[in-house]
């Protein structure tokens, strides 16, 4: 496989980092709600948000902080539905709390700025240098520009395309069931429907 400078990178590499990236997300998942199948679930309904709500993203807004309300959007769903379906005081309990707690959310923001840094070296090393200082880092517009030597105009193409490349990766990562595909397979363990019924839209 080669990136968008023609330079080589390993196929088997990238492959590793899209599953590397999975598991991350599915054990987070997982220890978060205590059970495997259910935290398939709200990964699946993530992976869904993410590609039909990409092009939402505002140029000027973080896509880290973007990933990680998509994210908690999909967890708030699973337990609304939960509470919907055990009709408990328990469900309402623990969805208010995971509304509330600042440490879920910083746990939420950890795990998406560990998938985007570690899918920065599978990218083109200028749109991971951009994005090293937007995304992760969180620079401002007028330092990234500095510090790059580019004009404003450069940096906001250079930007739009680095952010075009990562979402190709984020495809990828979406499709990174180990038998067929998360997305489009008919495999249990991948892409069947959300039995919580999280959406995308």
């Amino acid at each position: 496989m080669k990136n968008d400078n023609d330079r080589e990178v390993p196929g088997n590499a990238v492959h590793a980092v899209m599953e590397e990236i999975h598991r991350d997300f599915l054990h987070f998942l997982t220890r978060r709600l205590g059970d495997k199948d259910e935290a398939a679930d709200v990964l699946h309904d993530f992976y869904v948000k993410v590609l039909a709500r990409s092009g939402d993203v505002r140029e000027t807004e973080k896509l880290r902080a973007w990933m990680r309300r998509v994210l908690e959007t999909s967890l708030i769903d699973y337990y609304r539905a939960q509470s919907k379906k055990r009709q408990s005081e328990q469900a309402h309990h623990d969805l208010e709390a995971a509304l509330l707690d600042d440490d879920f959310k910083n746990e939420l923001d950890f795990i998406v700025c560990t998938c985007l840094y570690k899918l920065l070296p599978t990218l083109k090393p200028e749109y991971a240098e951009i994005l090293w200082h937007a995304e992760l880092i969180g620079e401002s517009r007028e330092t990234i520009a500095a510090v790059l030597n580019i004009s404003a105009s450069n940096l906001r193409v250079r930007l739009h395309r680095a952010r075009e490349a990562l979402r190709k990766r984020l495809e990828e990562t979406c499709g990174s069931c180990p038998i067929h595909g998360y997305l489009d397979c008919g495999c249990d363990s991948g892409a069947a429907q959300s039995s919580y019924g999280g959406a995308a839209g």
